[in-house]
This record gives structure tokens, sequence and C-alpha cells, in this order.
């Protein structure tokens, strides 16, 4: 079969490998489609995402969905030729944090696409690909195989916005409007938040959160940005930039929340005393637990829309273009291969 490896930053190689045999609990996916993270995009960018530095040529890719091609011995409820959208988490199921519910805290956590466990895990863009048979969720009526591909991001913001009680009638602030914060724009409306203010140096971005379904936009470059925005009551910070989240905190209303979802810098300073003196409430989230499943059958009611989120489509063979294209900040949201 043909699969892209990521050799080192910008490095992305087309090569051959054997098609995988499924195990007795296992299946064989031909994905159809995959999504193109943030986290993608820095391995392909720099040659390592964050701590996760790989040691041998992988593929990347965990945002995707297929078709059954083969099961295995012991597989039940899955057939060849289903239509399953896949969750790319595969906990150990036996530490503290598994048992306690929150696998997305494995520290045994082996992910698609991902140098974080070594050996590495190859991810979907390769022909193939087994997969645990208790991953994969066939799809119900009202959800396209594209748009389960989105799952995945869209289980990371709903893993988000349920670390805070109450979202109905809520005042919310979202610092970054790439996909993540648009997803948490999306999600927030769905769950009934009644004012929603994107933040976002990029004025592509403000402008698809305005089509997306946000209130109002902030440019926090301009002076005095935030001069007529005060009391939030929530902030979800999916920028990964220390200046939003102070800027967040800032117009946090007293005893407000502010949740963490963009990947920070190692080091750096927050308002301590400002979170202490409004007695703010800071959560943060990594990954998602318990939410895929029901992330698919809110796509499929369509109580949560995932329509315009993508804004390209490359074929298999146009991979190293379109992690290229995915670089992009103005004009991109989501970059999606279709194989």
């Amino acid at each position: 079969m043909k699969t892209y490896l990521l050799y080192g930053a910008k490095d992305i190689r087309l090569s051959e490998k054997s098609v995988p045999i499924p195990g007795d609990d296992q299946v064989l996916i031909k994905p159809k489609f995959t999504g193109i993270c943030g986290s993608d995009v820095h391995y392909f960018q720099h040659g390592y995402c964050g701590n996760f530095i790989p040691k041998r040529p992988f593929a990347l890719g965990h945002e995707f969905a297929g078709v059954v091609d083969s099961i295995g011995a012991n597989v039940i409820g899955l057939k060849v030729g289903d239509e399953v959208a896949v969750d790319p988490s595969m906990p150990c199921g036996s530490c503290k944090h598994c048992k306690s519910g929150h696998y997305n805290l494995c520290l045994s956590m082996r992910y698609f696409g991902s140098a974080s466990c070594d050996p590495h895990m190859d991810g979907a863009m390769g022909q193939y690909l087994v997969v645990p048979a208790t991953n994969c969720y066939v799809l119900p009526v009202g959800i396209s195989m594209a748009q389960a591909s989105l799952l995945e991001p869209l289980s990371v913001a709903m893993h988000a916005v349920k670390q805070v009680d109450r979202i109905a009638g809520t005042s919310i602030l979202i610092t970054g409007g790439g996909p993540i914060g648009q997803l948490i724009l999306r999600v927030v409306r769905a769950f009934g938040a009644h004012d929603v203010t994107v933040s976002d140096v990029s004025e592509f971005a403000r402008a698809f959160s305005l089509k997306s379904g946000a209130n109002k936009v902030v440019n926090p470059l301009e002076e005095n940005a935030w001069k007529y925005y005060d009391g939030f009551d929530i902030v979800f910070e999916a920028s990964g930039a220390p200046s939003a989240l102070a800027n967040g905190i800032q117009v946090t209303r007293r005893g407000g929340s502010v949740v963490l979802v963009g990947t920070l810098p190692e080091s750096f300073s927050i308002p301590g005393n400002l979170i202490m003196n409004k007695e703010l409430k800071l959560y943060g989230s990594f990954r998602f637990a318990n939410v895929f499943e029901d992330a698919m059958n809110l796509v499929a009611a369509g109580i949560i829309n995932l329509d315009g989120l993508v804004t390209d489509t490359f074929n298999f063979d146009d991979i190293p273009q379109a992690m290229q294209h995915a670089l992009n900040k103005n004009g991109v949201m989501k970059v999606q291969i279709e194989l």
C-alpha cells in the first residue's frame, strides 16, 4: 500500500508498506476522509510537536473516517463495507486515570498519527490502517464520512465545553478563531449560550466567526480593543497565545471561569493575583474523554452544524501540497484529504 511518512520538517514522502493484517479484535480500515490538525501542521513545519519528537518516520493523520475492509475473528457489531468514524485514542484501560473515567489523561495513551508513544502510531495518511474494533462507530443516518472526519476535533471542543457546569444563558469569549475555536463556538451555540464573542488577530478568522454564529468579534491588536467588553461568564482560550489568556482573564467576570484549550508555551507569567481576587475558576482541557459518540449523534441529529468548516479538500496524491497549504492562516480554516 501507499502511505506518506514524515521524515522531518517539511519532509513528507510517499512510501510503500505492506497492508497490515488485523488481529482478532481489530478491523482493517480504508480511510476515505482525513482532516489535517494543528498538531499535524506542527509536526510538518518543525519536525516535532511540543515534547513529541519522532525517532523514526511515521504517518500523520488522526482525524479520519473510512470503510471497514476486513475484520478480525472476534469482532462483532461491524461488517465489511460499514462506514465508520474512528476514535483515535487508545488508553491502557487499567491505570487510575482510565478507571476513573479520565482516560484522556492516561500516561500510556497511544494515539494514531502521533510520536507520543514508542513505537509511533501511524495515522490515516495511508491507504489502509488497522484499528481496534472498539474504536469504530458505524455512522448513523444524517452524517457523512466527510463530516465524520471532523468528530475528533469536535470532541476536543465538546470536552472543553463540558469542563464548566452550565452553558445555557451565559456570555462567552473564545480567544482564538481557528478550527478548535470555531468548533467551541458551534458547541456553545448548540448548548444555549446567550452571547458569544470571538477574538482573533486574523480578519479572515473574525469574519468566519460571524458567519458561524458569533454575536461579536474583537481584534485584540487594536488600541482599546477591550474597552467595551467586560464581565464574560466563561472564557475559552483556544489560541495558545499568552497575551490572549491575559486578555481573557482581564475580561472574565468576578467568579467566572477560564478554560485552557490551546497549547501555550512551556513558561510564561499569568496575573495570579487577579485570578485570586476575582475568584476565577481556571480549568485545563486536554484531548477528550467520553464524548466521541455523543458528538457523532449531535451532528447526525442536526443539533451541531459542521457546514463550511472545511475550506479546502485535496486528493491523496497531493498530501505534501495539502500540508503546505494548511500552514496558511488567511483563507484557510480546515484542510481535508479525500482518499
